[in-house]
């Protein structure tokens, strides 16, 4: 039995297991198994805690440091411009937090905090804080945050009560108690303060299911009640203006906030949970049959992201993969488990299969826009087929 993080009650198996590899948010695989498993009481979902989850973050996430520029891809408008997730973020969280002059703003697990420098940018008057529970930061934030707006490791005590607004980007799916997570962040804010966190949205973004690092997936239903139970009233819950993600902004209450548990809403997550698991164990099994009709052949992976990792680990000791194709520039030129990352255009002639690392609720559309990928002689490979 395994109880929920969420509302505690017991969870008796798993929906889905896999055997090990598991890959986490930053591509590297871990000698674990992969167990999924789903809360009927609030609509959770959640995978076992990775080995030595502090250590991880202190010192292996390294997310984004590999160069001053790093950024991930959030759109390609079709003139090919892109889009990059912080200014995206930046500008969802200006609009939904709508800062007073002057307001205090913390992000809290801020990483090298781009969004938080481009929103400040934007509105010079906010007065940043940052913290996070590594130091490999720091020197991200030096000549821009104020010495004392710093912290790592713990939010010092003097911080209680500060900010009239706080901030968590894509943090709360990785930690082990994420009620006491947002308890922690309710005491740093002033009353009546206001709590902006985003997150995958499980629902659109079914990749997210596998993550072994994202302990965490939440559905609305079980989203609405851990914010109630750390001590948050939900104002916006917006899942349309970053597609494949919950941008959720909650007030701080004074007094304790009974969420009403809606039993349509919970049921509508465990259908969905349930349907994500039997997605990707019909995928597991199509991948190992594709890996073995292309034993030996040269083939390459669209997406170097999770997908096409996900993709890598269980094709890539029988398939002689030629390289990686994705679009975004920071990626092109580098490695990825040892094979280049190369633009589209540049797929080798002679690979003889394309398997598609894309979210498959949105990969055709993507790959329609892409005509030299549909060609003789190429098989593309997808996910849900």
């Amino acid at each position: 039995m395994t109880p929920c993080r969420v509302c505690s009650k017991e969870i008796a198996s798993p929906a889905y297991e896999a055997p090990a590899p598991a890959l986490t948010s930053i591509m590297t695989l871990l000698d674990i198994p992969t167990r999924v498993f789903i809360c009927d009481g609030c609509g959770h979902a959640q995978c076992d805690e990775i080995p030595d989850i502090k250590g991880f973050y202190d010192t292996g996430y390294r997310i984004s440091l590999s160069s001053e520029d790093h950024d991930q891809i959030f759109a390609v408008k079709p003139d090919g411009t892109v889009i990059y997730r912080t200014d995206h973020q930046a500008e969802i969280s200006r609009n939904l937090l709508n800062l007073s002059q002057g307001a205090k703003l913390l992000d809290y697990g801020a990483a090298k905090a781009t969004t938080l420098r481009k929103m400040v940018a934007a509105r010079p008057d906010i007065e940043p804080h940052v913290f996070d529970v590594s130091a490999d930061y720091a020197p991200a934030w030096e000549g821009w945050i104020a010495p004392d707006a710093q912290a790592t490791y713990e939010a010092p005590k003097e911080w209680a009560g500060r900010f009239d607004a706080a901030m968590s980007h894509f943090v709360i799916e990785h930690v082990a108690d994420p009620v006491g997570f947002i308890s922690g962040i309710r005491k740093l804010l002033k009353p009546h303060g206001t709590l902006l966190l985003s997150m995958p949205d499980v629902s659109a973004n079914p990749g997210d299911m596998t993550v072994a690092d994202h302990v965490n997936h939440f559905s609305e239903a079980s989203l609405r009640r851990a914010l109630a139970a750390g001590g948050f009233e939900v104002s916006v819950l917006d899942t349309t203006s970053f597609p494949g993600a919950f941008f959720v902004v909650a007030v701080r209450s004074e007094t304790p906030v009974k969420e009403e548990q809606d039993a349509d809403l919970v049921r509508q997550a465990v259908d969905r949970g349930l349907e994500i698991c039997d997605f990707w164990r019909v995928s597991a099994g199509g991948l190992e049959k594709q890996a073995a009709n292309f034993r030996g052949r040269k083939a390459a992976i669209y997406g170097a992201g999770f997908y096409g990792s996900w993709i890598f680990s269980r094709i890539g000791k029988d398939v002689e993969v030629t390289a990686f194709l994705d679009q975004n520039p920071n990626m092109q030129n580098a490695t990825h488990f040892g094979h280049p990352v190369t633009a589209p255009t540049a797929i080798a002639e002679d690979a003889e299969a394309l398997f598609i690392g894309l979210n498959p609720l949105k990969a055709r559309a993507a790959l329609d826009n892409m005509p030299y990928l549909h060609k003789p002689g190429l098989e593309l490979v997808w996910l849900d087929s």
